[in-house]
């Protein structure tokens, strides 16, 4: 009977201990995928950015090292960016203050033109 009740508070705490989903920090940017006819073509896209984190701070939106927008003292925010990318490109959510990265995504270009090299199916030193 000790063990059960024992069992029973290690579960309880093991339970709130947990942190719970909404506090997690929340940041997405749509679309994801830019897709272009050739290779090396500019995509110009129109992101909208959302983002949610558990505690106000003051948070700053960056284009890979390139400040973009900020918002002081907020949980959550919105954004809508016009945006000229090439390559693929990393948005990231940034404490200004201390400098630490809060969260990250990417928006990758793809092109429809088909690729000139292929992968060598086997190592170049295989007897077979």
């Amino acid at each position: 009977m000790k063990y059960f009740v024992f069992s029973l508070c290690v579960f309880a705490a093991v339970i709130w201990a947990t942190p719970s989903h909404a506090q997690a920090t929340q940041f997405d940017i749509t679309p994801k995928v830019c897709v272009v006819l050739q290779q090396h073509e500019f995509c110009d896209l129109e992101l909208k950015v959302s983002w949610q984190i558990a505690q106000p701070q003051d948070v700053c939106l960056f284009q890979n090292n390139q400040q973009i927008q900020c918002w002081n003292d907020s949980k959550k925010g919105l954004y809508s960016h016009k945006a000229r990318v090439q390559v693929e490109t990393i948005y990231s959510l940034v404490n200004p203050h201390t400098g630490s990265k809060i969260a990250t995504a990417k928006v990758e270009v793809q092109s429809t033109e088909a690729k000139t090299t292929r992968r060598r199916l086997r190592s170049p030193w295989s007897f077979f």
